[in-house]
């Protein structure tokens, strides 16, 4: 392959965006020669990095439990209170930042033998299953999968009240016009569909299993708490305060179509 195609594969600890920089830069060698980006790289070849990397994630020695694995794509069961993406100050600790170390990479190692490739979203505190890619082709087939609405989600989550009976939330989501970072029921929003179970009450709160048939920011957070039953520990939707490090809310199924043989891959986990 190329060696800017090399290096966004394997060269993990450095953002996409600045692998052909880097290469521009003379930062990279095939052999022990400087590489340019369209120089072939054969599997006898050694690449090298000469030089520090800026803003070079860190990979951190830390275990994530690990759902299902194959040589595609990794599922892992995130904690609460850990983000996916390195973002802000957050620069590890991160699902990536462990994934990296379980791909290979070191801080004295930037290579690894794949680059982990989230194919959706789960906020920082809600816990359960990540479908991650491990190459981009993978990555490309899991997001349209996605965004066809081709991938069954199943939560688990305590909510406030008591919820009288099953039901639907059919009610479009957009950006709250009262605090920007929260998503409310608009009537301009985006469509967004959430089916409710309910598993057991208790005096002042119950136990709900949901759906999704769409993947909008905060669906279940937003719609739980649009019918008066916001998640336990969700500060956010409850007063709009900021957010807690942690919910009762956990991703504990995924069904979909594995890209290489489209045959259906169930991934669950025992609630908790």
């Amino acid at each position: 392959m190329r060696l800017v195609d090399y290096a966004k594969a394997h060269l993990a600890v450095v953002d996409v965006p600045a692998i052909g920089p880097l290469i521009a830069a003379g930062a990279l060698t095939i052999n022990g020669r400087v590489g340019r980006i369209a120089d072939p790289v054969e599997a006898s070849d050694v690449v090298d990095v000469t030089g520090p990397l800026a803003n070079a994630l860190v990979p951190c020695p830390m275990t994530l439990p690990i759902a299902y694995e194959d040589d595609d794509l990794i599922v892992v069961d995130k904690p609460a209170g850990m983000h996916v993406h390195p973002i802000g100050p957050y620069r590890d600790g991160t699902v990536i930042n462990a994934l990296l170390t379980h791909a290979g990479a070191r801080s004295d190692h930037p290579w690894a033998r794949w680059r982990p490739r989230p194919a959706h979203r789960l906020d920082r505190a809600t816990s359960g299953l990540l479908l991650v890619a491990k190459h981009a082709e993978t990555h490309d087939a899991l997001r349209l999968a996605f965004e066809r609405d081709e991938v069954r989600r199943r939560y688990r989550a305590v909510v406030e009240g008591v919820v009288a009976s099953d039901g639907t939330i059919d009610a479009p989501l957009g950006r709250d016009p009262t605090l920007p970072y929260r998503r409310a029921v608009v009537t301009d929003g985006e469509h967004a569909v959430t089916h409710y179970t309910v598993v057991a009450r208790e005096a002042s709160r119950t136990v709900v299993e949901l759906t999704l048939e769409t993947g909008r920011t905060h669906q279940i957070r937003a719609h739980m708490a649009s019918i008066g039953h916001p998640i336990v520990g969700d500060t956010l939707y409850a007063t709009g305060e900021a957010s807690a490090p942690a919910i009762e809310l956990r991703a504990f199924e995924l069904v979909f179509a594995h890209p290489r043989d489209h045959a259906t891959l169930t991934i669950k986990l025992l609630p908790s």
